[in-house]
Formats: C-alpha cells, structure tokens, sequence
C-alpha cells in the first residue's frame, strides 16, 4: 500500500475547534429580525374523521400572524415513493401526531396558546395497529383511494398492503431437495427510534423577490430544494437550502419533515419563521426503523453447506408510506454468504400508527438479525462450531453479489479471522461453556456470539466538486454534501490535501448550500466517502493536470518529469528548477487560461455497488434469576478498504455498535391505541456511557480502486451484526433462544421458565 503524507493520518478534524468551543452555529441558534415562532396542532386519535375545524380564535388572538390547514394551502401529495401524504388531513386523520394546523406568532407561549384555541369535532373510526391484523380481509382501510396514489403499484396494493418485492435465484424447490436439513423460524425486531440530540429544526424566509431561503438540519439540502420548488410551482433557482451544523440524523433528516411548513408560514406572514419541535413530538415525527415479521426457512447439507433460503419479511411501515417500499430490497436476506437457491418476498403494510422511514442500515438490521441468529441455531444442532460455519459458507472473490455483480477484493473472511482471533472466540467458547456448567446452583452465566454483516453503497446516486486555486496557492473546496457529526468534511479536506500536495491547512471548505456548491443525492447511504470522495479526488486531480501543464510550460520541462511538494513543482532531479504555487496561480490569473479551477462527478453504478463486510463478537453475562444482561465487551472487525482517517472510522463502529447495543436490549417504541407510551429520554431507554463496554474496533483493509484510494462505505454497517453477535452470546449463556427484539429481562425470565418446562416434559 503507498505511503501518504495525508490520507491514512489521524488528523485533527476541521470542524472541532468550532464545536468544541460552542463556537458553531446549528439552525435553532438563528434569530433574525422580526421572526416568527411556528407550532403544530397534532391529532390525538389514531383514525377519525374530522367533522369540523374551526380557528377563528386562534386567528384573533393578539401576536398570531397565520393560522395554516387544509383548507388554506395547497392540495399536494408527496413521499419518496409512492404520494400517500397532503400537508394536512382534509377528510380524516391516519395517526395520533398527524398535523391538522400549524401556527406562526411572536412567541412559543402564543403560539402555543393559539393551538389550544383551535375547535376540531372528529368521529372516531376502527383502528388497526397489528400489521398482521391490518392484513385481515375485515381490517378497517387506512388509505381507501390507495389504488389512485402516483407512485403506487396497482398490481400489488390492496387493502393495507402499499408494497410487496419478489426476488428469486436459482430454483428453491430444488435446492430444499438437496437439503439433509430444513431449519424453520419466525424473528421480529421493534421499532426503535433514531434520537438524534437535535430534533429537527428549520428557518424559512422569504424575500421581496420571491426567492425563499431555508436553514435547516437536513442531510438532503437538494431535496429539500426541489420538493419546496414542487409545492410552490416555481424554478429550482427561487429556492434556496443551507443546512448549518447538523447534530445527527441516522437518517432521520434526509426528507422533508419541517420545510414545507416554515416555507408556507413565511409565505403567509412574510416574516422569518422558526420551526423547532420538541423531543416528544420529535418521537412522533422522526420516522422510526420499521417493525418487521421475518420467516426463515433455510436448507443446509448434513456438512453445513447452505443450499437454499425461502424468506418472507413483513415490514409495519406504520400510515404513511415513506421509504417504505425501499426498505423491501429481498437481496440482503441472503447475508455474506453463497446460496445458490433464494427466494424471498417482502410486504409493506399499513397502521394506524406514526410513518416509519430510512434508519441507518434499513431493512439490513431484521434481516441479519434472523440470518445470523439462524446460523448459531444451524451451527448447534449439526454440532459444527458457528466460526466454521460461516467460513464454509463465505462469499469470496469471484462469486456474485445478491444482485447479480461479480465480487473481487472480498475482505469478509478476513474480517472473520481478525475479529475472532482478538475475541479467542473459541477458546472463550469453550472455557465459558464450562464454566457454566460448574456454576449450576449461582445466578450468573457469561456466553460468546459472534455475528457478520453485508452492506452496499447506495447505487444510482451522484455527487459533484469544486476545487479551485486562490491566487496566493492557497486552495478553495466545495461540495454539497453534509457533516453529520460524522468526519466527512475532514476526511474530504485530507483527499484534496494529498492531491495537491499541500497541508491540510491550506484547504479551505465551503459545503452544503444549495446556492453556491455543486449538487449531491444526500448525506446517507453510506455513500459520502466514496461518492463524494471520487468527485472531490477528480476535481483536484483536475487542477493539478493544469499547474503540471502550466509548469511545464514555464519551466520548458516534460510534464512527466515534474515533482508537486511542499507548494511547488520542480524538476525531478532539479529541485532548484521549480515555480511556487503562488506564482502559478499569480501568472495563470493575469497572463495564462485563468483561474485555476477543477470539477468532479461521480455517479455508483446500479444496482448497488461496493459491498462492505463485517463481523463482531460480543461477550456478556446474563444474571438467570432477574433476566438483567450485561455485554463485557465487543470486537468489531470492518473491511473499511482504505482508513483515510483511522479515528473517524474506530468512532463511526464504535458508534454503530452503542447504537446498536441499544436496539439488542433495550429500545422499543411502546404504543397505547396509536400513542406513544414511551415518548422521552426517560421512559424511552437508549445506551449511556455506563452500558457501552469496551468496543474494540479493527480496521481490516482490502482496497477496492472504486473507492478512493480504495476506500469503502462503513456508515451503516457497524449496526449490523451487533445485536445478533449479543443474542447468540446470550443463547450461549443460558442455553435458549430469543427470537424477538429488544431482549429484554422479561423475555430471558419467560424463555429460562418455558426451557426448564421443556425440559421437564422431555
């Protein structure tokens, strides 16, 4: 591998003096002159009629300059994918959260109080909040003209069902009849909330020119620009996005939550108008990880050869349909493994209950919590040890992808050898099984588990740079895409910085502003450091063909003898032969083509590009007479391709895995009749810095020349095979298994009683 002076380095970050000084601004910090405060009048029933509305009041009240509603604004469907959703009910609310009106005065107490003045007479409706109940031929029907929504597929939509995708390799029928073997279960997984620190927050405002400025904390600014230019019926040039410091999003942030709102309020007063919700309704409105049913029967040979899979996920996409319809991608079920026979079908079902949306590694969380719970189970009664297991079964080079690609630079056995040699996952296994045995008679039995992960970059998105040189050398960035606490600014500055051969100083960053920075899809996907990343090394390999060109010119050398370091290019071999860049740039500005300036695209070919593989062992101890269960510590291992910055990744699986920690054993998203029963930080249980154990993160580095400098998308999968590492460490513990998250000491009590009762009758 090349040795870099840049990229690789644990550099400081370029956003940490201004963050860790308080000096950063986020949207919520904002305060022009004259701004107005927005506030929504939610619905307090799951499913019901609205008979009457009436807002005279609130309109009358002293300090309140607009009142919105159906009746006032305009008649727009929107959604990604299919336009289930009007920017308030006319006829009916779906969900308890839904916004019936929204209010913009002088102050939060007035706005507040004007939504307290706001009269709705409803009539309650049947609710459903069971997917598998809505799926019922008698389930009442949440969107009734579903069939005349664009974007809806007719073939397959009816009743409750919004989506269903069908996906099948090879011949399964004949596959399972080569099985010696036939494993059958039912997994499910919770709705779990994504708890960015910032709740969402957007400053609409309006000039004399009709040109509409928006602050907000999104990861999707061009988005937001042209759905805003959708809904107003002007050009994308009248709309302008700039997302300030962004306080994490996970994917909560990449739609439109707030925009069109603030925009209308601002419309309708003609004052700026601050939208910033609180952190209850910030639970309603943040879009959860879907809830999903998953059926798994797999067929293996007496050896442990996976031969065949037949999968059904049923996802709750709750009443609105968001992102819903992608979550159902039938390919990440089969996991990092070669399975000739597949056959998968994915369903998206309505319910009274909040919409659910693109939480970081979507659909890939069920998915692998089934498949690798089901390979420990698989591994058990073949008697085969679970480490050998998946190495039988690994994908390598040469075989394809789930979606039909040839893979090469495959690192996933690596990442099993590395992660478990850290972990001495078999020796522990071993020595901890004994262990409990001896401890008959004592309350705390420890278990080890491991679990691997597959991800992919988001395919068919682009991304656009700009790279210029200032007149002094120094050099200028611009990019369209946002931090979200992540590190990919600095990691951004780092690939120009070894590009052109300067400090990381010298780089200067302008991002994330619709107006003034070249587009990209979003700030998701895990796609910022290869997407990006490719246009912004393109861009500054542009700039440095053109100083090479003009040196040459200057220097009356070859351009394949010129050297580009420390702010100069020289003569290879005549170092005292050489122009600064300064006086390049000087020369190019007043006597040569002009500025200096380079451009870069980049669009990931479709389907799905540059898979990322993973896995983690955890160890805990589980306390058998109060279910409580304590992880000891996590080894993660990640082909992350290339480390350009080694911290920045150890923080983003670090961050993965506490995140995930959660989802494993403690986060659900709790419902009475539609509401949340669980709605703040303390009834709803997410990791502090006394449950996150020691996570040990090793960066396993194939490089595959689609990324730059080799480098992969490691987003997203730092989520994936944690909470199955720690259900198969707890099935190893205690001996039985828990099919459903979180994992909770109720359930490991019910499953102990049920097992000692099993075992009984046997």
């Amino acid at each position: 591998m090349p040795e870099y002076e840049t990229v690789g380095k644990r550099v400081p970050r370029v956003d940490a003096w201004e963050k860790v000084t308080g000096q950063g601004l986020y949207t919520a910090d904002f305060r022009p002159k004259d701004m107005l405060y927005g506030a929504f009048l939610l619905s307090p029933l799951p499913h019901a009629r609205i008979l009457h509305l009436d807002t005279s009041r609130a309109e009358k009240l002293p300090g309140v300059k607009a009142v919105l509603t159906a009746w006032n604004t305009p008649s727009w469907r929107f959604g990604p994918f299919i336009k289930d959703q009007t920017l308030f009910p006319r006829e009916k609310v779906r969900y308890v959260g839904e916004r019936i009106a929204a209010v913009a005065a002088v102050d939060r107490e007035t706005a507040q109080e004007a939504l307290d003045l706001i009269t709705v007479e409803f009539e309650e409706l049947p609710a459903v909040f069971d997917p598998l109940e809505a799926l019922k031929p008698d389930a009442p029907v949440i969107h009734e003209a579903l069939s005349t929504y664009p974007g809806v597929d007719p073939a397959v939509a009816r009743g409750n069902l919004c989506a269903v995708t069908r996906l099948e390799r090879g011949d399964i029928q004949e596959g399972f009849s080569q099985a010696d073997h036939i494993f059958e279960d039912t997994f499910r997984t919770s709705m779990t909330q994504q708890c960015p620190l910032e709740t969402h927050v957007t400053l609409a405002a309006k000039d004399h020119g009709g040109h509409v400025t928006i602050w907000s904390s999104t990861q999707n600014p061009f988005l937001v620009r042209s759905v805003i230019a959708e809904m107003l019926q002007v050009p994308l040039n009248k709309i302008r996005v700039i997302p300030p410091l962004i306080g994490g999003g996970f994917g909560s942030k990449t739609n439109y939550e707030l925009e069109p709102y603030a925009v209308l309020l601002a419309q309708a007063t003609g004052k700026p108008v601050l939208l910033a919700i609180s952190r209850e309704e910030e639970f309603y409105r943040s879009k959860p990880r879907h809830p999903c049913i998953i059926q798994m029967k797999t067929g293996v040979t007496r050896e442990g050869i996976l031969v065949a899979r037949e999968v059904k996920l049923l996802f709750d996409t709750g009443a609105t349909a968001d992102p819903g319809p992608s979550m159902l991608a039938p390919t990440i079920v089969r996991g990092p493994y070669r399975i000739p026979h597949l056959k998968v079908e994915s369903s998206c079902v309505y319910t009274n209950k909040i919409g659910c949306g693109s939480f970081r590694a979507p659909g890939g969380v069920a998915s692998a919590f089934a498949f690798e719970s089901q390979m420990d189970i698989i591994a058990d009664a073949l008697g085969i040890d679970p480490r050998e297991l998946r190495l039988k079964n690994a994908v390598r080079e040469g075989d394809l992808s789930s979606p039909g690609q040839r893979l090469d630079k495959v690192g996933f056995i690596e990442t099993i050898e590395r992660a478990t040699a850290q972990a001495n996952y078999e020796v522990r296994r071993i020595e901890l099984a004994r262990e409990n045995q001896e401890k008959q008679g004592k309350n705390k039995r420890r278990g080890i588990g491991m679990a691997c992960g597959e991800w992919r970059l988001s395919g068919g998105r682009s991304s656009g740079a700009w790279v210029k040189m200032h007149e002094d050398g120094s050099i200028g960035l611009s990019v369209g895409s946002t931090d979200l606490g992540t590190g990919a600014y600095t990691v951004l500055v780092q690939m120009v910085a070894e590009e052109l051969g300067v400090p990381m100083e010298e780089v200067t960053l302008v991002a994330a502003d619709t107006e003034i920075t070249p587009y990209d899809t979003t700030s998701g996907g895990s796609r910022v450091t290869v997407s990006m990343g490719n246009a912004v090394r393109r861009a500054a390999r542009e700039v440095r063909e053109q100083l090479l060109e003009l040196a040459a010119e200057r220097l009356e050398a070859r351009k394949d003898d010129l050297v580009i370091a420390q702010k100069q290019v020289y003569v290879k071999g005549s170092p005292d032969r050489a122009l600064s860049f300064r006086e390049l740039s000087q020369y190019s500005h007043t006597r040569g083509k002009g500025p200096l300036l380079g451009k870069g695209s980049f669009t990931s070919p479709l389907p799905t590009s540059l898979p990322t593989y993973c896995t983690h062992v955890a160890e805990v101890e589980v306390d058998v007479e109060t279910g409580e269960v304590r992880v000891l510590r996590v080894v993660a291992a990640h082909d992350v391709g290339f480390a350009i910055h080694p911290t920045n990744l150890e923080g983003q699986i670090q961050g993965g895995v506490a995140q995930a920690l959660g989802h494993a054993l403690l986060e659900e998203t709790r419902f009475d009749q539609g509401r949340i029963a669980n709605a703040s930080f303390l009834d709803y249980k997410i990791p502090s810095s006394q449950d996150v154990p020691p996570i040990n993160a090793l960066l396993v580095e194939v490089g595959d020349e689609k990324g730059p400098f080799g480098a992969r998308g490691i987003g997203e999968p730092p989520i994936i095979p944690t909470a199955p590492a720690i259900a198969n460490a707890i099935a190893h513990a205690i001996g039985v298994r828990i099919k459903e998250l979180p994992i909770t000491p109720e359930k490991i009590l019910q499953a102990l009683r049920q097992g000692g009762r099993q075992k009984e009758m046997t």
